[in-house]
């Protein structure tokens, strides 16, 4: 990796663990995965570069933590697709490398196919909770499964941190913030217009915003 690089994701990283630290969590631990629409619309968004700013800002906050310094990345559309983690040593062109190289961004938007990917991995996972930020840019197609899948999942040490991006929105996104029927809320929602605009430190203000809810919750009912 580049001098600058390297610079650049230790100011990333700076930055997101003076957000961690106003939510009373530097020395809480978890497992982040990033999860990434290659619906046909995030094309553009892939080809050119702001996905991989993305990887790269959500790199900066997974360094605050988890040991083993890497990310967990899934791709989903029609169907969903587990990537190799991502990390320091293997974080230079990224997106170019590993997702447009051997990925298509053309396929339908279906969360569920996600969410059973994510449920297959992690269920019953005793180690460190999985922290999921899920990034989409359109509504989906399979509310129904997605809905029952995320009541299931609400027993699990996972929480979800949706984030919509563009100018759609996201009702069904907006619903399962606030969904009834779950063991607790496993869910936080964001919107962004221009995801490669917001200010880093925003950007991570706002994806923390349900986290530390959701950790006070698991750990009174025990799943922590």
């Amino acid at each position: 990796m580049s001098v600058e690089l390297t610079k650049h994701i230790i100011d990333l990283r700076k930055k997101a663990n003076i957000e961690i630290q106003k939510k009373g969590l530097e020395n809480f631990k978890a497992q982040v995965v990033l999860v990434l629409d290659i619906s046909k619309s995030m094309n553009p968004l892939f080809k050119n570069g702001v996905i991989q700013q993305v990887v790269e800002r959500i790199l900066g906050l997974a360094l605050n933590f988890d040991d083993d310094g890497n990310i967990d990345v899934m791709l989903f559309g029609t169907n969903a697709y587990q990537l190799p983690s991502v990390s320091l040593s293997d974080l230079d062109n990224f997106v170019q490398r590993v997702i447009l190289s051997g990925y298509k961004i053309v396929e339908a938007t279906r969360y569920s196919a996600a969410l059973r990917l994510i449920y297959g991995k992690y269920k019953e996972n005793r180690s460190d909770p999985v922290f999921v930020i899920f990034i989409t840019d359109g509504n989906n197609s399979d509310k129904r499964e997605t809905t029952n899948l995320m009541r299931e999942l609400s027993k699990e040490r996972i929480f979800f941190q949706f984030v919509g991006i563009g100018k759609e929105d996201f009702p069904f996104l907006q619903k399962l913030d606030e969904l009834d029927g779950r063991l607790l809320d496993n869910a936080g929602f964001m919107h962004v217009d221009d995801i490669s605009s917001i200010e880093d430190s925003s950007l991570y203000r706002d994806i923390l915003n349900e986290f530390p809810e959701w950790i006070e919750s698991a750990n009174r009912i025990g799943i922590l």
